[in-house]
């Protein structure tokens, strides 16, 4: 660079400085991002609509009050006070493939669980001889 140029940069600096103009510069904000084990779609506080519609549907086997999510192929029944999940059922567990009922729900369907066995009973398909229904 060449010195009447080092000066005339010099001599604007200076005239800005001295006419109150203030040159900011910022520097680029750090981002974070958050990972978590949610499979994608909207998030849970969104209306279910279209993704989730699409992706969260359950199988209720009444007779043994088992749900199956096959999005991520987990089984979750009730043992005792607790809920448990497991990629396969204990022994003890069996279900009737063709006794389920599909639910499409916005919750995970053992926080409603009294709901769901309220219209779903475990002989619900000895009483009424139906196919199971969507929700």
């Amino acid at each position: 660079m060449k010195i009447g140029a080092m000066n005339s940069q010099l001599a604007l600096l200076a005239f800005l400085a001295l006419s109150g103009c203030i040159a900011v510069v910022e520097q680029p904000t750090e981002v974070t991002v958050a990972e978590s084990d949610r499979r994608g779609g909207p998030p849970p506080w969104a209306p279910a609509h279209g993704w989730r519609r699409k992706h969260e549907t359950y199988h209720y086997y009444p007779a043994t009050q088992v749900y199956y999510y096959p999005s991520v192929g987990k089984y979750y029944w009730l043992d005792g006070r607790e809920w448990r999940f497991d990629d396969r059922l204990p022994r003890h567990l069996i279900i009737e493939e063709g006794k389920r009922v599909v639910l499409d729900l916005d919750y995970e369907p053992h926080t409603q669980h009294a709901k769901i066995t309220n219209i779903y009973p475990r002989d619900y398909y000895e009483r009424t001889n139906k196919k199971g229904r969507s929700w």
